[in-house]
């Protein structure tokens, strides 16, 4: 294998041709890898960097929530001027766990349907469109695929479509430009989207494989998440836990990264391929905070992993962390983890310095899923009591976080870039349990109601204890952002009167992964 310094950029064609012997070595990556052109056709405008923000599980009516109570109103978001505002379908190939080896979708969208509020007699689910929206949605391992490869695949399935074979994903073809590549995440960084981001699996369940796929491959450039083990889900050390209770995240220490791994990663051994640095590991609070100012600078890959289990915040136990009534739970945050925004921020920094072709980075607010999910007993989405509510405060704690992380990147896009060099995209991977209006299960698709700033919206969800097919929102701004005006796939007047945030054309979700191709390729963008 050919090596090159990674400590010091490298720049022009020469990394472009470089980065992808070293992206597709060792990755079982045969037919991704004869996928990469040897040229780009010059035909568009070609983006210096790219950064795809993900609020996982964030259905229309979840963004609204967030917004009402951060802000007073859909106004106050980051991202709600932006000049390209879509609706996005989400629905996968089919809902199967494993491939069919067909080639026919078992699944679509249909507008009429997906607003039809004929009553269905159902208490669960009263109206026609709530059925249909409901049955046979994506997970978030189809939905990032979809995202991050351009194809539709199975439920399950980490960039390998239905055939069985491995996918050239956003981060393979972004080294193959010569560009620096990370993922950051505020859930285990083997978890589904990023994943999707960073790996190739028949099953996104294989995290130990995905994690090694990632910290191997040498095509990522910093990786940020939780996963590692040592602390609980309040961020307390493992050894001074007695009782069941506190030790939530401390039994299952090495679900997300293999033991071996971990001690590879600790003793400052884990060189990737084609790499000559080993990855810097970042536990501490203060070392995130000094990535993010510039005080601490890394020659090699960061790999940052706070001081937790599972999610930065929503996983925490009130009764254990503590009580504050101004956050939207109630529940104290624990105040030993970096917030979103301040990983975005070192992300930004770390890898604006590591090549001069420039980056792409995805930043997920993964725990916004989590959150919103309904039915949750004995499942990893929950510590405590079984219910069949989501938890309406940690889900809006979860979006303002991701709110502000979108803030900072806006920010630094501003100062130290500029927008006809950056594409910037903000979406989700999907809906989950269909927020709406407090009084939804009688009116239909009624919206949420907003009680002002810093007061608790007036919300609910559908009881469909996971995922749906709602068209999900999707905003880009910078170079390249025009392209999505290409990619419409039809209009949604039902979207369009009952949600407010664009005039209902909407997009594909594999209509992402073209657009960011053909930006940092500079191709042309054909329609699909």
């Amino acid at each position: 294998m050919m090596s090159f310094d990674r400590r010091a950029p490298v720049s022009g064609r020469a990394r472009r041709g470089l980065g992808a012997m070293v992206a597709c070595a060792g990755l079982l990556l045969a037919s991704a890898c004869s996928q990469l052109p040897v040229q780009s056709q010059q035909a568009s405008p070609r983006a210096r960097h790219v950064i795809v923000m993900i609020n996982d599980g964030a259905g229309w009516g979840a963004w609204d929530a967030a917004a009402y109570w951060q802000y007073g109103g859909r106004e106050g978001m980051p991202y709600f001027d932006f000049p390209a505002r879509y609706g996005m379908t989400t629905f996968p190939l089919h809902v199967g766990k494993q491939p069919t080896y067909d080639a026919s979708p078992a699944t679509g969208y249909d507008p009429h349907r997906a607003w039809d509020a004929t009553p269905t007699g159902d208490q669960a689910l009263p109206f026609a469109g709530y059925r249909y929206l409901s049955a046979m949605p994506t997970d978030s391992a189809a939905a990032g695929t979809a995202l991050s490869s351009g194809v539709k695949t199975y439920n399950n399935a980490i960039n390998y479509d239905n055939q069985g074979r491995p996918l050239p994903y956003a981060t393979l073809v972004a080294k193959a430009e010569g560009k620096a590549t990370g993922v950051v995440t505020s859930v285990p960084f083997s978890h589904a989207t990023p994943a999707a981001f960073g790996a190739q699996n028949r099953s996104r369940t294989h995290y130990h494989e995905i994690a090694r796929q990632m910290l191997s491959g040498g095509h990522l450039d910093l990786i940020m998440g939780t996963g590692a083990p040592g602390y609980n889900v309040n961020g307390t050390p493992c050894e001074r836990l007695r009782g069941d209770e506190s030790r939530s995240g401390c039994d299952d220490a090495d679900e997300f990264l293999a033991a071996e791994d971990w001690q590879r990663l600790q003793a400052g051994r884990y060189v990737p391929e084609g790499g000559e640095a080993a990855w810097r590991v970042l536990r501490d609070k203060a070392e995130f905070a000094a990535l993010a100012d510039g005080t601490l600078a890394i020659d090699g890959p960061v790999l940052g992993l706070p001081r937790i289990a599972k999610t930065l915040q929503q996983a925490r136990q009130a009764d254990l962390v503590g009580r504050d009534r101004r956050n939207p739970s109630g529940a104290a945050y624990v105040e030993t983890v970096p917030t979103l925004r301040t990983m975005a921020r070192g992300a930004l920094r770390h890898l604006a310095a590591r090549s001069d072709d420039g980056f792409f980075l995805m930043i997920e607010g993964g725990a916004t899923d989590w959150a919103g999910h309904t039915s949750r007993c004995g499942t990893q989405w929950h510590y405590g009591t079984c219910t069949s509510e989501p938890e309406y405060g940690r889900l809006i704690e979860e979006t303002v976080d991701f709110n502000d992380a979108v803030a900072a990147v806006v920010e630094w896009v501003e100062t130290h870039s500029s927008w006809d060099e950056t594409l910037l995209i903000v979406t989700t991977d999907h809906d989950n349990s269909m927020p709406m209006g407090p009084d939804a299960q009688a009116r239909a698709f009624e919206p949420v109601d907003n009680r002002g700033r810093g007061r608790m919206p007036g919300f609910s969800f559908r009881p469909t204890g996971d995922h749906s097919n709602a068209l999900v929102p999707l905003w880009a701004r910078g170079v390249g952002a025009d392209h999505f005006a290409a990619r419409v796939r039809g209009r949604d007047e039902g979207y369009a009167r009952h949600v407010g945030l664009n005039d209902g054309r909407y997009i594909d979700n594999t209509d992402v992964a073209a657009v960011v191709r053909a930006v940092l390729r500079g191709e042309r963008l054909e329609r699909p």
